[in-house]
């Protein structure tokens, strides 16, 4: 499949972007491309200029005098898994990292890139121009194939960093006519056909992590066909902050992706957890109420039963794994 014909045009800054994403309001933004080229192979997108930003080199992760680390979006995946300092403030992050598709897409895939993923459909993500069918609400329609009697698209948000950078409470910072700064959770719409918050004319210019506290523990899990190579089938991030005692959580944060149109946190597994000494039983309470808690959408040959088991012990395994990198007596260290 050979790429549409386009103008391409390369920004020196995030500033000089964001100036031409505004002369040129229906021009595609491109960072890594492993998103973006694919869709447009598909003339899923056909944008007649492409705004790249490969010229702009990273700059490498910092940190605040507050304690924050402070990460470019321009990073690639593989600089994100290997960066010393992520590893350490951010190990949450530096797994999920790496469990991106293939060592060849890490390496081209950016953070921003992978943060701003579009949603995806078995149907949608596909040549469309031999079919005699008329177009899904994606594609400007008035149908899902896969939910016929649906009312909406029901494409899913599947990129692998967003829950862990949800769990640990990221900020990012976008830059267009103004600067303003979000959680990262507030960037996703719920909504797979204009599944970010952001104008046509906006950049995210930076992502922070808020320092956490020395005694917590974090775990990504991933469900997927091939492991690595495929899209997340379900994906679970899991953060617990202990209270001075070593044994009891003072916060829980746990987000799912790969099951709606935006990762989702559930909040009352979270606050089941909150106040609780750790267990292994615990841990198979909090996934039960998890999996009642959310509806995945049945997505890629898998259905809701199937999502909703793999949900279950998606959560159970992450908290089991984040556990084990707490530091308290009298939690058992082996792994299921």
């Amino acid at each position: 499949m050979h790429l549409p014909r386009f103008r391409h045009l390369s920004a020196a800054s995030f500033d000089e972007a964001v100036r031409l994403l505004n002369e040129y309001p229906a021009a595609g933004l491109m960072a890594g491309g492993t998103d973006l080229l694919p869709r447009m192979k598909y003339r899923l997108t056909s944008p007649e200029v492409i705004i790249s930003l490969r010229t702009l080199s990273a700059d490498s992760p910092s940190v605040t005098p507050e304690g924050d680390l402070v990460l470019d979006p321009m990073m690639t995946l593989t600089a994100v898994n290997r960066s010393d300092m992520v590893r350490e403030r951010a190990p949450l992050l530096s797994e999920a990292a790496q469990r991106v598709a293939s060592r060849e897409i890490r390496n081209m895939a950016t953070l921003g890139g992978n943060l701003c993923q579009e949603t995806r459909c078995l149907y949608y993500n596909q040549r469309h121009s031999y079919q005699f069918v008329e177009p899904c609400y994606k594609r400007g329609g008035e149908i899902c194939y896969f939910i016929p009697k649906g009312k909406k698209c029901r494409a899913v948000f599947m990129a692998d960093t967003a829950p862990p950078l949800i769990s640990l409470g990221a900020q990012i910072k976008i830059i267009g006519q103004e600067v303003r700064q979000i959680p990262l959770e507030d960037l996703y719409t719920s909504e797979a056909e204009k599944p970010l918050a952001m104008a046509s004319g906006e950049v995210i210019s930076q992502i922070l992590i808020p320092n956490g506290p020395g005694n917590r523990g974090a775990a990504f899990s991933k469900s997927s066909l091939r492991g690595g190579l495929e899209f997340a089938t379900l994906s679970v991030a899991a953060v617990l902050d202990m209270e001075d005692d070593g044994g009891t959580c003072s916060r829980a944060r746990i987000t799912i992706g790969a099951v709606s149109a935006a990762p989702l946190r559930v909040r009352k597994a979270e606050s089941a957890l909150t106040g609780k000494r750790l267990s292994k039983e615990l841990f198979s309470q909090v996934a039960d109420q998890a999996a009642v808690e959310i509806r995945p959408i049945p997505h890629h040959g898998h259905t809701r039963a199937y999502l909703t088991e793999c949900l279950r012990a998606g959560t159970r395994h992450a908290l089991c794994s984040a556990a084990e990198g707490i530091d308290f007596p009298g939690f058992p260290r082996s792994r299921e």
